[in-house]
């Protein structure tokens, strides 16, 4: 994995760049791909309702995160060059098997304009870091939740599950210098510090 030196610490180059548009129409479409599977699950037999639960999950756990950093960076007018494709950007994190998965999954990124980041207010810059990570909570154990309201066998297991894969990506989000609740904190703190 390459990285590039940036203000703000070594940064991932991804495999490729994708235009704001194409990454939004993408990420979009998985989500309403997968929300489409989810409510589906109301509509099916059975055996097919966990299988459509667990694929919706999938879809959205894939498509939400940097779209939710493009959104409200947006509404709080910071601006975006792209959505860069590569693995995760955490890789020593993984235990060894997971670590190599992870490296190769396609994952987005949101990349912003470097100016338009160290411009922004730091209020303007938490709100953006934390909006990956809560739309990724929010799908990511709505979905379960809305599966154990209907009913769906092994909703509950999905739940548990995703629950045990959230806590250890929020400490590490946490703790690690360039993860978003990091970076989030930091600037709510500089913000603080700036009255």
């Amino acid at each position: 994995m390459t990285k590039i030196n940036t203000a703000e610490g070594p940064r991932v180059q991804p495999w490729f760049v994708l235009s704001i548009l194409a990454g939004n129409l993408i990420q979009l479409g998985g989500l309403l791909a997968g929300l489409t599977l989810v409510m589906g699950t109301a509509r099916t037999k059975r055996p097919a309702r966990t299988r459509l639960l667990l694929a919706g999950w999938l879809v959205t756990y894939f498509c939400n995160h940097a779209i939710g950093h493009w959104g409200v960076g947006r509404l709080a007018g910071i601006r975006f060059t792209g959505y860069g494709m590569h693995g995760t950007t955490a890789p020593h994190w993984y235990p060894p098997g997971m670590r190599w998965i992870f490296q190769h999954l396609p994952l987005f990124s949101a990349r912003t304009d470097p100016a338009s980041l160290k411009a922004a207010h730091p209020l303007a810059r938490s709100a953006m870091y934390l909006g990956g990570p809560l739309l990724t909570l929010l799908t990511g154990l709505g979905i379960p939740l809305y599966g154990r309201a209907k009913h769906i066998p092994r909703a509950q297991a999905l739940l548990i599950g995703t629950t045990l894969w959230f806590i250890p990506m929020l400490i590490v989000e946490i703790i690690r210098p360039a993860g978003d609740l990091h970076r989030a904190w930091r600037d709510l703190r500089c913000e603080n510090h700036e009255r």
